[in-house]
């Protein structure tokens, strides 16, 4: 289910991070000059510009990184990057409303993306294997036909849906989009709810608590950052996760990248293109080749679900 099914179900040929090809520690004439920005908080950005930061540190210590992180607007982000397009040799741009900013306001430098749904839906990026422009990077995006498979396996009667997601976010109307298509694929009633505020999704769960069989937490903050609100107040409902830090709060399981393996994988792809030289052509936007299963034993033992023989070998407790 893992390896080439998963790259066979993302519909291209998905490119594992390699060793980048040079010696760790290995000196430069001159630094490279490098910006981070992003606008609004997110724990995710932290998570991938840490395995980001770390990876540097051992391939690339002449790249120098300028932080610019959880800028107040788009306003502030659109002057910093402009700043960067003027002063540095690449940057970085987290999260979706980042990759989307930059489709509609194409960069000037080599720019690397991350903690960001997939690009090509975000208008970043058209070809992941070959990027067109100056944009490549690093995506948690992952099949959602793989994380269904593992989601019916683990609630055998599961017929119905409910998905959360924030109004306004990105990222929202493609877990929407893909979570429709794969209910109508696989025989599910689908619902769902653009939510803006904590007390929005509490009064979305309470109003549909009776009539789904699963509640699904979309992978944006307002959603992740508040699973514990809703599994506390509803503990006896059923909450998958499209991504891993709800599990932590509550839900019962979710099938996700790992962040800090996307962040190292960011970094060598920074270091191929500013370091080795390569074009941005030739650097493939990268996804996590073995995403895992978490799941809550807590909640699996509280709710009476039991993990199938058949996903134990794919899950982290």
């Amino acid at each position: 289910m893992k390896g080439a099914k998963m790259r066979k179900l993302f519909g291209l040929t998905l490119a594992v991070a390699a060793v980048t090809g040079f010696i760790a520690g290995t000196a430069w004439t001159e630094d490279i000059q490098v910006g981070v920005a992003y606008f609004g908080k997110s724990g995710m950005s932290e998570r991938v510009l840490s395995g980001m930061k770390d990876k540097l540190n051992e391939i690339a210590p002449a790249i120098k990184v300028e932080y610019q992180e959880a800028l107040e607007n788009e306003e502030a982000f659109a002057a910093v990057v402009d700043r960067f397009q003027k002063e540095k040799a690449g940057m970085v741009i987290m999260r979706s409303g980042g990759a989307e900013w930059l489709a509609k306001n194409p960069p000037s430098i080599p720019t690397f993306i991350g903690a960001c749904n997939h690009p090509a839906q975000l208008g970043a990026v058209k070809n992941l294997d070959a990027p067109e422009g100056n944009i490549t990077g690093v995506t948690y995006f992952l099949p959602r036909e793989t994380q269904f498979e593992i989601f019916k396996l683990l609630i055998s009667d599961m017929d119905s849906l409910f998905l959360l997601t924030e109004e306004g976010h990105p990222s929202s109307d493609i877990d929407e989009a893909e979570t429709k298509a794969l209910c109508t694929k696989m025989g599910l009633k689908y619902n769902g709810k653009k939510c803006s505020s904590v007390d929005d999704v509490l009064a979305a769960i309470d109003a549909n608590k009776d009539s789904v069989s699963v509640f699904i937490i979309g992978s944006q903050n307002l959603l992740m950052e508040n699973t514990d609100k809703f599994t506390a107040k509803y503990p006896d409902e059923i909450f998958l996760a499209y991504a891993s830090e709800p599990v932590k709060s509550g839900a019962l399981g979710g099938f996700v990248a790992d962040d800090y393996k996307l962040g190292v994988f960011l970094a060598q792809s920074m270091a191929d293109v500013l370091v080795n030289g390569k074009q941005v052509s030739e650097v493939p936007v990268k996804v996590d080749p073995d995403p895992k299963f978490f799941v809550n034993v807590k909640v699996a033992e509280r709710l009476g679900i039991s993990i199938p023989y058949e996903i134990q070998d794919l899950c982290i407790t």
